[in-house]
């Protein structure tokens, strides 16, 4: 009994310092160390108790910090985000990727002045786009984007544009639904941003333009392949007639497809019951600032349907490219006689200072050009030069809307990315029939472009 009271202090002492050892608290630290030493020191711990203590501290000291750093790990991905702006547009992503949120917008100032032929043409400017939006991901797999236009003057309509949410988790294949562009028309689905002139070719009167529906569309390196079913556009109002409808589709084919050489062809259909039956197309001479049609078809009444067919071409061998599309266009009837439409352009252009037009397979067109050497970085920027033909016929039987041939010469210059300054020259070739007949101006227009 008298050794057993003798150690038993010691005993319940040597247990409280393995405690303390192995607790994650504050205490398993230097003070306990300073125990331990002591005790060893005072004989009252022998060297494999003193060496298994050690062990206990070192194992615990690893396991604290490890708990420590995966907390750390788990907050920073469920909280911490990287910032980057560029070309003056903001964009907070997550750092595992899940979620992101990017600013953007585009402005674009135009001026024109007309060498009047026939009949006076206003000279002026307007602001003809301004636009800002928002775009990004969630949950890896969502998609969204809601952009809004605040000019609102001429062939300009104010107000959205887009707003459209999509689903991409299946393999390639992505389900797009919201107020988007139908797919159809190449010129069309590069966004006006990126287009080679300031305004579209004169086939753009067939645009099938922006609708509320749903579209499925797979996207892969050598071809791609898009339908849709759509209602009408964002800012058509109720009544008493049933809104419009339509479907449409668009395949491409790119048997080369490599950076700086590509070979782009494709088929597109829109096909539509317009609201009211009644169907108008119409188009301006490549400019925006008179607002006066050049050809035009006014209201056609007792349309049941119309079906619009195109073919499209590009290609690009370094840093000269290539680009056409053909659209035929039928209108069905009731009681009347059916009616046929067509146009047509080819437009070529070639970089100067040796840069390409980048291309994605992802929606099948062209993205914004981007200069090897940034003004103000002692670089020139981007220069190209521009060459389009085109043409338009919108007569048949009754209807004289009038068929026009143009010209169009154009400069653009490209001083940073995002940044684009052009210059067009577009002549009047041809026109025949509608309310221009013989009217052939000359017209020179310039754009001031920030996109970001």
């Amino acid at each position: 009994m008298k050794n057993f009271s003798y150690l038993y202090p010691d005993r319940i002492l040597l247990y409280a310092v393995f405690f303390l050892a192995a607790s994650p608290s504050v205490l398993a630290g230097s003070e306990v160390l300073t125990l331990i030493n002591m005790l060893h020191e005072n004989g009252m711990v022998n060297k494999q108790q003193y060496a298994r203590l050690m062990d206990e501290i070192r194992t615990g000291k690893a396991q604290r910090e490890d708990q420590k750093q995966a907390l750390q790990k788990q907050l920073d991905d469920a909280t911490a985000v990287n910032v980057s702006v560029n070309k003056g547009g903001l964009q907070v992503k997550s750092k595992d990727g899940a979620f992101s949120a990017k600013i953007g917008g585009r402005l674009q100032a135009d001026g024109a002045w007309h060498h009047e032929d026939v009949s006076a043409l206003g000279d002026g400017s307007k602001i003809r786009r301004a636009r800002l939006y928002l775009k990004g991901t969630l949950f890896h797999d969502w998609f969204y984007k809601f952009e809004y236009d605040f000019a609102g003057s001429g062939g300009t309509n104010k107000g959205i544009t887009d707003i459209w949410l999509g689903y991409s988790g299946f393999d390639h294949l992505s389900i797009k639904f919201g107020h988007f562009r139908d797919p159809f028309m190449l010129q069309d689905q590069v966004s006006d941003n990126n287009t080679q002139f300031t305004e579209r070719a004169l086939p753009d009167a067939f645009t099938a333009g922006r609708h509320i529906g749903i579209m499925a569309s797979s996207n892969h390196k050598h071809w791609t392949a898009a339908a849709g079913f759509f209602g009408d556009k964002a800012s058509v109002a109720g009544g008493s007639d049933d809104e419009g409808w339509g479907t449409g589709g668009r395949l491409t084919w790119m048997p080369f497809n490599e950076k700086r050489h590509l070979l782009h062809l494709g088929l597109a259909a829109n096909y539509r019951q317009p609201e009211g039956q009644s169907v108008r197309f119409k188009q301006q001479a490549e400019t925006h600032i008179s607002g006066v049609n050049f050809v035009d078809t006014g209201a056609i009444n007792n349309v049941e349907n119309y079906l619009a067919l195109g073919a499209e071409f590009a290609a690009q061998y370094q840093s000269v490219y290539a680009q056409a599309e053909y659209i035929h266009t039928y209108v069905h009837r009731q009681h009347d006689s059916d009616l046929m439409f067509d146009g047509w352009y080819v437009q070529t252009g070639w970089f100067i200072t040796g840069e390409s037009r980048p291309y994605t397979h992802k929606g099948a067109k062209f993205k914004a050009v981007k200069p090897d050497n940034i003004v103000g970085q002692g670089g020139w920027g981007a220069w190209e030069l521009g060459f389009r033909y085109s043409t338009i016929n919108l007569n048949d039987h009754a209807i004289n809307g009038g068929e026009l041939d143009n010209i169009t010469f154009g400069l653009n210059w490209f001083p940073a990315p995002g940044l684009r300054m052009s210059a067009n020259y577009v002549r009047v070739l041809a026109s025949t029939g509608g309310s221009r007949a013989d009217d052939e101006p000359g017209i020179v227009q310039f754009r001031g472009q920030w996109a970001f």
